[in-house]
Order: C-alpha cells, then sequence, then structure tokens
C-alpha cells in the first residue's frame, strides 16, 4: 500500500474504528463509547464531562451524547456535579467494570497487531514520531483558528 502519511494514518484509523465498532457490538458499544469507558477507568471510575471532553478533545455536544448513550445502555450514571452545577460528574457501573477486563484484552490484542514485525526500537520510534506530527497538526490548527 502507498500513500502520503496523512492518507496512511486515516487508513490505520478507519480500520481499527471499524474492528472495534465490530468487536465491541456485542455490548452494543462503539470505539467512541469505549474511549468515555477508557477515560473514566483511567481516573478512578468518574470524571466530569468537562474532564473526558479535553481527555478525547471532542466539543460539549459530542460528550453530553456518548455519555447518554452509555448511560441509556447501563454503562455509567450520571450526576450533577455540587462545585458546578453546570456539569455532571459521569461514573462507571458495575456493568462496565465486568466488560473491563475484556476491553483491555481487546486493545492489547488491537496495539500487538499494529506493532506486529516492528522491533521495540521501531516501536518506540513510531511513537515518538506520531506524537510529533500530532502537535504539528495540533498547532496547525489552531493557527488557522485564530
Amino acid at each position: 500500500m502507498t500513500g502520503d502519511a496523512g492518507f496512511l494514518i486515516k487508513y490505520i484509523s478507519d480500520q481499527m474504528k471499524a474492528m472495534v465498532d465490530q468487536s465491541m457490538k456485542k455490548w452494543d458499544l462503539t470505539l467512541s463509547q469505549m474511549r468515555v469507558l477508557q477515560v473514566l477507568n483511567s481516573s478512578g471510575g468518574e470524571a466530569s464531562q468537562r474532564e473526558i471532553e479535553k481527555h478525547l478533545n471532542v466539543s460539549h455536544p459530542t460528550v453530553v451524547g456518548l455519555v447518554g448513550r452509555l448511560e441509556k445502555g447501563g454503562f455509567v450514571t450520571c450526576r450533577m456535579d455540587t462545585q458546578d452545577r453546570r456539569n455532571k460528574i459521569v461514573t462507571m457501573t458495575e456493568k462496565s467494570r465486568q466488560h473491563k477486563a475484556e476491553m483491555e484484552e481487546g486493545h492489547r490484542r488491537m496495539e500487538e497487531k499494529l506493532n506486529q514485525g516492528l522491533s521495540k526500537e521501531e516501536q518506540e520510534d513510531l511513537q515518538r514520531m506520531l506524537r510529533i506530527m500530532a502537535e504539528n497538526i495540533r498547532e496547525y490548527h489552531q493557527s488557522v483558528n485564530r
């Protein structure tokens, strides 16, 4: 497969999304919803919607929609933030905790497949280069939107 870096990154991203969405279908979850659960898990089981927005770099309406679908599916509960009533605190439920190990295993397998054929040094180089590219695009996006 040939193409410029942007094309290859988009292709990989699309394929990963399709694979994760397919594997999460049994729980009626999407990749985006799973990412919210990962944020909650890494935050000790709960986080504010603002923290989720910041961590995932998505808009407030996007988080509201994702959290709403997760709540409807029984994966999270929400309550008002007592310190800022405009914000909600999102908490993992027992249902989401029950699937945690399987989700983590799926993530580990995906990473393993992505890195297949790369040495440890090549994996580290790739991570470093992708971080640089992500920062470059973030800076470009900010400069265009000023």
